[in-house]
């Protein structure tokens, strides 16, 4: 199992920053209501991350 930092990589703090730097095939997360946001693959959006209180930010 990978940890948390190794699913979630380099956190932003700006939702348009997030988007810029996503490719077409990832998703943007956050879990603070839109303090930070992460970018992962879908793979990796797991029901671990869910359970955290993570939340697929839509476009």
């Amino acid at each position: 199992m990978s940890s948390l930092s190794e699913l979630l990589g380099p956190k932003y703090f700006a939702l348009e920053a997030a988007q810029v730097d996503a490719s077409p095939t990832e998703v943007i997360i956050t879990n603070d209501e839109g303090n930070t946001y992460y970018i992962v693959t879908p793979e990796n959006l797991t029901s671990e991350l869910l359970e955290q209180g993570f939340k697929k930010v839509e476009a």
